[in-house]
């Protein structure tokens, strides 16, 4: 073997590539940092499909034990466990105070750490007891028995002012005088001592009852009640009432029900007291839903960590642990970018989904039919932590899913930009669209006269009336200016005629008229909305030859039976789908409300040059100028079901009579109808076109339909791959569509070789534009 094999080769810049600028010294550094930038900001990054399916398997793996981690709420037994913790705390206090159980005294060893606590800590507002309510009420209504801020500053305050503060049995607040062997103290240390430590140590005294009735008596409210209680003394909500077995009671007075155990009872009508040992075991129910939150999102976060990591480990080919270094910690650490917030609103959403379900397949188990008991036994299971959680994620990933969305969105149009860009070779001008407009207001008026019902007569013409408003304002002209005088249409009819203009132009024209279909309302409505009118008079096939010279009865007739026709032959019915159906064109606002989404896509057919070279908003707008009244009979849209259409005189996209269909239920079933309809109006077209050219226009189009063909079988394949996850109903519509454009082809060939062509090889494949 000869092994001194030399190569050569020459580097070529392909074709249409920008070059790169010439850096100076120095300069690469930063044009290199520019690309990498590029690549790889964090927005790029989106989570994957596997990533989507590990949030998912995440979110219902943490929910699952969330089953086993999380404690229903109940009130009563939240108490019990309150009861039971605050009772060991008081004792072990009272220990760190120099309290000494006796041995014997094992069963009243709470009672003696209570006792012990009240006669070391005496408390100054216990000498005006009865003015704040007594034994029963006396610490929720006095302020220096709440363990919170407020109860902290009046406990300093009255040891400066020898006074106490509280509310009176109306909730409004007050302030009482203390005796004279209160516990206050003698100097200022003193007094803060007595205000604080003396205070929090009292307070403990008093948490699990008297030494009375230790484990049981008052208590003290908790944080939560003592702030509900405070804020009942301001006017404001001392004056709000609240609904409580079916009548009113001042708030204030709430709370102190909620505190005796009034308002809330068990199964056997037995009070339950919401004091500090009650607030204790709810928040330690409500903390048992945190532990599987927290799973979730450190599972969640570490999954992405080990993920990214091992991907930078295989990229830059690290083997060792000295080649650790040469990880982007950016790249890798759960940090909030765009994929993670992707997977942590689907891993949320999933645990959310997976907590509800569970919470009503339990409580339905429980409810014994009880439509009451079957709700509380939901919200009493309900992680609301979770629910938060999902809510705050949501909201983060919100823009990004907007972002999506949009990009979905501009995939859709892509593919009906492809197919509007098959079929552009059917176009009309502005000039003829003002004639088309023009008829269609002749059709209005006579429709409206031969229409006897006076309130169907006063809709039909109020209707009229906003039609054409509407074409003069997309239009940009005056309304008294653009539509033409019956005389001047059948003036401008010859006119075209003169112009060159052949029968494939009248066929085209047509087939236009045939598809106004007015009073079809302009916008949403809410609520019932009443049918709309009957468009009754046939004046395309009756009335118009009548008009004028130009367009006879029998081409109409056989210009309508040949699409017809084809329209049989293609979906191999014998029904007349076009005939007394209006087709129509499904808009929709799926991004931030913009109106006439598929306008530029019906625009090129009628319009032409009237809006080439036009893009964005400039080219939405002047595609419902172009399209004017032939196909606006109608606007606004709405993907929750309002009326969103542009009928008759457009596209003939073929969907005949089916009202409105919101995208997210037609992305696949519209290009099928769409096909179908342009199949139709294409063969209708051609079969008059070929008389004139000899079958240059068929051979043309069935050469584009060749394209299309292939493409969508490609489309075909391209969703199979995808395994489990192909869309069947994409399949089968895309199936369809390829049955639609086969036959088209088929009928495109046997009308070429009917014809006779002028040159052995067709021209470029243009638009025919009069």
């Amino acid at each position: 073997m000869n092994e001194d094999i030399q190569f050569a080769w020459d580097i070529e810049p392909l074709e249409g590539a920008k070059a790169l600028p010439v850096c100076e010294a120095g300069e690469s550094a930063a044009v290199e940092e520019d690309l990498v930038r590029v690549e790889f900001e964090d927005d790029v990054s989106k989570a994957d499909r596997l990533d989507c399916l590990a949030a998912a398997s995440i979110g219902a793996l943490s929910s699952i034990l969330n089953v086993f981690w999380q404690k229903e709420l109940d009130i009563e037994e939240a108490r019990g466990w309150g009861a039971e913790k605050v009772g060991a705390f008081v004792v072990e206090a009272a220990k760190s105070q120099g309290f000494k159980p006796k041995a014997d005294a094992e069963d009243d060893i709470l009672r003696a750490a209570i006792r012990f606590l009240e006669e070391k800590f005496p408390l100054a507002s216990d000498k005006v007891t009865a003015e704040m309510g007594g034994g029963l009420q006396h610490h929720l209504r006095d302020f220096e028995h709440h363990p919170s801020p407020l109860g902290l500053f009046f406990s300093v305050l009255t040891q400066f002012t020898r006074q106490a503060y509280g509310t009176d049995t109306a909730g409004s607040f007050m302030v009482v005088d203390l005796p004279a062997d209160a516990a206050i103290g003698k100097n200022f240390n003193e007094k803060i001592a007595f205000g604080t430590v003396r205070w929090l140590f009292h307070l403990v005294s008093d948490m699990a009852g008297s030494s009375n009735t230790p484990g049981a008596g008052t208590g003290i409210p908790g944080p939560i009640l003592s702030f509900l209680k405070e804020l009942s003394a301001l006017p404001f909500f001392g004056n709000y009432n609240i609904d409580y077995k079916g009548s009113e009671i001042a708030f204030s007075q709430y709370i102190s029900k909620l505190f005796n155990g009034t308002a809330i009872r068990d199964e056997d009508g037995k009070p339950i007291r919401f004091d500090l040992r009650a607030e204790v075991g709810v928040i330690d129910q409500a903390l048992s839903q945190v532990k599987s939150v927290i799973a979730n999102e450190c599972i969640v976060r570490g999954y992405y960590f080990v993920s990214r990591l091992l991907t930078e480990i295989k990229q830059k080919e690290i083997a060792s642990i000295a080649d650790i270094g040469m990880v982007d910690p950016t790249r890798v650490l759960p940090h909030n970018n765009r994929a993670l917030k992707r997977m942590m609103s689907i891993s949320s959403s999933v645990f959310v989904a997976v907590n509800v379900g569970n919470a009503a397949i339990r409580a339905a188990a429980k409810s014994g039919g009880s439509k009451s008991a079957f709700a509380k036994g939901v919200l009493v299971r309900l992680n609301y932590f979770g629910i938060a959680r999902m809510a705050l994620a949501l909201k983060d990933d919100a823009p990004y899913i907007a972002e999506d969305l949009k990009e979905l969105i501009e995939e859709r149009f892509g593919d009906y930009v492809r197919f509007t860009q098959d079929f552009s070779l059917l176009e009309l001008s502005p000039r003829t669209a003002r004639v088309l407009n023009s008829i269609e207001a002749f059709a209005l008026e006579n429709d409206i006269s031969a229409t006897k019902n006076a309130k169907q007569q006063k809709i039909k013409t109020e209707w009229a009336k906003r039609w054409r408003e509407k074409v003069a304002l997309e239009m940009g002209v005056d309304e008294g200016a653009y539509f033409l005088s019956e005389e001047n249409v059948c003036s401008e009819l010859r006119a075209l005629g003169g112009e060159g203009a052949t029968t494939s132009w009248e066929a085209l024209f047509v087939l236009e008229l045939a598809q106004f279909k007015p009073y079809v309302p302009f916008e949403k409505h809410d609520g019932k909305q009443d049918k709309s009118p009957k468009y009754g008079v046939d004046y395309l096939r009756k009335v118009l030859p009548t008009k004028q010279d130009v367009l006879t009865s029998k081409e109409i007739k056989s210009i309508l039976a040949s699409r017809d026709r084809y329209e049989r032959k293609l979906t191999g019915s014998t029904a007349k789908a076009f005939v007394g159906g209006a087709a129509v064109v499904v808009v929709t606002a799926a991004t931030g409300g913009a109106a006439y989404a598929f306008a530029p896509l019906i625009a090129p057919m009628i319009a032409g040059e009237a809006v080439a070279g036009l893009s964005g908003a400039a080219l939405t707008s002047a595609s419902l100028a172009a399209i004017g009244g032939g196909s606006l009979a109608a606007g606004g849209l709405g993907m929750a079901g309002g009326t969103a259409i542009l009928a008759g005189g457009g596209a003939l996209l073929g969907l005949a009579g089916s009202g409105t269909v919101a995208l997210a239920a037609n992305v696949g079933a519209l290009p099928e109808q769409y096909v179908l309809g342009e199949c139709c109006k294409l063969l209708a077209f051609a079969d008059v076109r070929t008389h004139e050219d000899g079958g240059l226009f068929a051979r043309g189009a069935s050469s584009r339909l060749e394209r299309l063909l292939a493409s969508v079988k490609a489309e075909i394949e391209a969703e199979k791959a995808k395994g489990k996850g192909a869309s069947k109903k994409e399949i089968k519509n895309r199936k369809a569509i390829c049955s639609y454009l086969e036959k088209t082809i088929s009928e495109l060939d046997d009308l070429e070789a009917s014809g006779t062509p002028a040159l052995p090889d067709a021209p470029k494949l243009g638009a025919v534009r009069n």
